[in-house]
């Protein structure tokens, strides 16, 4: 982890808690009514009926954010809102509707348990408790515990800073015509959208050709972040000059090429004090290298205590590896009758767009497991929507 920082509550969505955040008061801070209806004493209604009504005297009201402040009398009562604290004394609230009003005089229709329609103080969360682990990602639904709380700042994590580089003489920006023997970058868009999907703003440093001093140039650029990610340019071919320029450059390599398809030559190393990805320049390998490897690494940089991303799923028809490598198949993920289900997209390849934009998820197989068949149930990476964790 890379330290921390405090933000302001109302941008902490997404951030990771640095440390545990404990309750400094009872929440809520005073016992309070959960109904509108007449606050009393619970004793003072024994034997009410609907023909047998017990008579108590209204002596006032109280209304969120007012206080009363004497103590109810036996065979009195007070009109209270939801969310009014309860007046000393009262120990039970009989709702609107369960009572008659004459005049100055309530008519209670049924005896009422001690305690109903009443909401005591720290029965959401007591004082002294951890509201929030050191670890825990805040999310949108947790923003009204932490206000609740009044943390107007919040202890998080810091966020690495991440530069993003393109290499290949083929690649051009997506808004330029196509010349001969060349693709647009894709790449470089995918990476930037799944960088911000973990509430990362990275440093696009653009396209690069292959030429050694260019790509050094380029380099040298990206000093100073905590994370530098290139795609493509990591294999073995004559033209991938990334890991020989890094090495030359004096990249510390961690490991190079895993037993993973799509995605085997993957790069892995320190540089100059950051973090090094080579990522495959072929679209789904570049995806799949993210998920993998990057997206773990990124939480666990950001200090999360586990993230875990995998979901089971059915599987709707076989599935057959020809080698023994982890590998990802592009997928439809999707619910019948309660059960999430799976299918393989119809056409899989490292390098097919269409494969990746027919699918929502990744199947992942291990390498041990060579064939699934119809309805074996298997490991799934949703890619995003309604289904993402």
């Amino acid at each position: 982890p890379l330290g921390d920082e405090e933000v302001l509550l109302a941008s902490s969505v997404g951030r990771v808690m640095a440390r545990d955040l404990i309750a400094e008061a009872d929440l809520p801070p005073f016992d309070n009514s959960a109904m509108d209806g007449y606050a009393l004493w619970s004793s003072d209604t024994a034997g009410a009926a609907n023909d047998h009504p017990v008579q108590l005297r209204l002596v006032g009201e109280v209304a969120a954010g007012s206080v009363w402040d004497r103590r109810l009398s036996h065979g009195d009562t007070v009109k209270i809102m939801t969310g009014a604290p309860m007046p000393p004394g009262a120990d039970s609230v009989v709702m609107l509707e369960e009572a008659r009003l004459r005049g100055d005089v309530v008519e209670i229709l049924g005896s009422v348990p001690i305690g109903s329609h009443v909401r005591p103080a720290g029965e959401d969360i007591r004082r002294g408790t951890v509201a929030l682990e050191a670890g825990t990602r805040i999310r949108l639904e947790r923003l009204g515990l932490l206000a609740g709380l009044g943390y107007a700042r919040v202890p998080v994590t810091r966020r690495p800073t991440v530069a993003v580089l393109a290499t290949g003489s083929e690649l051009v920006d997506v808004a330029e015509p196509l010349a001969a023997g060349k693709i647009r970058n894709s790449n470089g868009l995918v990476l930037d959208a799944l960088l911000r999907r973990v509430g990362i703003e990275p440093d696009d440093l653009g396209t690069v050709v292959d030429q050694r001093d260019l790509l050094g140039q380029r380099l040298e650029a990206a000093a100073g972040h905590d994370l530098l990610l290139i795609s493509g340019g990591v294999s073995v071919g004559e033209h991938d000059l990334v890991k020989r320029v890094l090495c030359e450059a004096g990249l510390d390599t961690i490991f190079w090429r895993v037993n993973m398809k799509p995605g085997k030559p993957l790069l892995f190393g320190r540089w100059r004090g950051q973090a090094v990805f080579g990522l495959p320049g072929n679209p789904i390998s570049c995806v799949v290298g993210f998920l993998a490897f990057i997206e773990p690494f990124l939480w666990k940089v950001m200090g999360v205590a586990s993230e875990d991303r995998l979901l089971q799923a059915r599987l709707t028809q076989p599935l057959r590896k020809q080698e023994p490598k982890t590998q990802w198949f592009t997928a439809r993920l999707s619910e019948e009758q309660g059960a999430l289900v799976v299918t393989p997209t119809p056409q899989q390849g490292s390098g097919m767009l269409t494969s990746l934009a027919q699918a929502n998820a990744f199947i992942v197989v291990p390498e041990e497991r060579m064939r699934c068949a119809a309805g074996d149930v298997v490991d799934v990476v949703p890619l995003g929507g309604d289904l993402w964790p």
